[in-house]
């Protein structure tokens, strides 16, 4: 089975990478003859080689409105070598649109992937004048896909209302290696802290998160705040709050900054899954995010951590507070949670690779 994926994620390329997103689809190259992977990237960039069968290669453009251009164009060149039997795309946008190109003229088939909520999402539409446009977009190149994958529940019931065919949908989350995230590893710091892991993105709305940690830090001066992924573009952003902010970073060091915590936040506007709060729970965090689709699968309200209205920083900066002023409370949360990602998530590497296999065949 030869793999043809088109992707946004730059850290494939090898550089800037956040959590384990090389180690993952160096695995899925474990079941597959070969994996390529597009990536959409302004020029400057290198093909970068993940394992022995699995390469990234940059789309190189001289600019963003040129990337579904360019990939098409270097797609052609890499089928020039290697008819790949399935494409995926990791959205149903401009990458889906290529997909869509390329699986009618090379007749090979096609899956695509919801990393986001967008379908019936108020907060996500209201994000860009161009997400309307995109939502149509989407609707389009799900109609032409072989196989839809979603991260949630949630997001399969809005497709299925739809329209969608049940068929050619499954859920199936991120694979999360949980084994890795739950080490001895200890808190190694004296103050109260709070951590949020992202990459940049308006879909996190820091916006939200930044007037909480103001809140947080008035009832709370000795807390310390982190940020993990989103670099410093957050300065501008965090101009009221002492935020530690940290770029992209591996895996091991990912996994550190999870012990060093006391909770982890989300503030997302639009989630389809969550990954991040998977991790936390893994390593025994409690978390308060956000009640998007996604998080909505993972966290149980009082639980396992805490659910608050999209948008509201009041809401989610008393769930940190009340989380910080009571210990006990945050451990048995951590633990709760980190029971029930054991139980409900984990390594879903072999699901993908079954349903790549699944619409092959079809």
């Amino acid at each position: 089975m030869k793999v043809l994926m088109i992707s946004i994620d730059r850290g494939l390329l090898g550089t800037n990478q956040l959590g384990d997103v090389i180690e993952r689809h160096a695995k899925y190259g474990h079941s597959v003859e070969k994996l390529d992977i597009l990536i959409f990237t302004l020029k400057g960039n290198k093909p970068y080689q993940i394992s022995k069968n699995v390469t990234a290669y940059p789309t190189n453009s001289n600019a963003k409105l040129l990337y579904g251009l360019d990939a098409k164009k270097v797609a052609q060149s890499l089928f020039e070598k290697n008819h790949y039997d399935l494409i995926v795309t990791q959205d149903p946008f401009i990458t889906g649109l290529v997909g869509v190109l390329l699986k009618t003229k090379y007749k090979s088939k096609l899956l695509v992937h919801f990393h986001g909520d967008f379908w019936e999402n108020r907060h996500w539409l209201k994000e860009s004048k161009l997400n309307p446009l995109f939502l149509m977009i989407s609707k389009f190149v799900v109609s032409r896909a072989d196989g839809v994958r979603v991260m949630s529940e949630g997001q399969k019931e809005k497709l299925l209302k739809a329209g969608v065919d049940e068929k050619k949908i499954r859920v199936i989350s991120t694979p999360v290696d949980l084994a890795k995230y739950q080490t001895n590893s200890q808190k190694q710091h004296d103050h109260p802290t709070v951590l949020h892991v992202s990459r940049y993105d308006e879909v996190k709305d820091f916006k939200t998160l930044a007037s909480a940690w103001e809140l947080v830090a008035t009832h709370l001066p000795d807390v310390s705040f982190i940020q993990v992924g989103a670099g410093g573009r957050l300065r501008e952003i965090f101009t009221d709050v002492l935020v530690k902010l940290i770029p992209r970073t591996n895996h091991h060091e990912l996994v550190n900054f999870y012990y060093r915590s006391d909770v982890v936040v989300l503030s997302s506007t639009s989630e389809s899954f969550g990954k991040v709060l998977v991790e936390a729970n893994a390593c025994g965090k409690p978390v308060v995010s956000t009640a998007t689709t996604g998080a909505k699968e993972i966290i149980q309200d009082g639980y396992n951590g805490f659910l608050v209205p999209i948008g509201n920083a009041k809401a989610l900066a008393e769930k940190i507070v009340e989380l910080l002023k009571n210990p006990e409370l945050a451990k048995t949360m951590g633990e709760n949670g980190k029971k029930l990602v054991t139980e409900k998530f984990g390594d879903n590497t072999d699901k993908i690779i079954n349903f790549w296999k699944e619409i092959i065949r079809v």
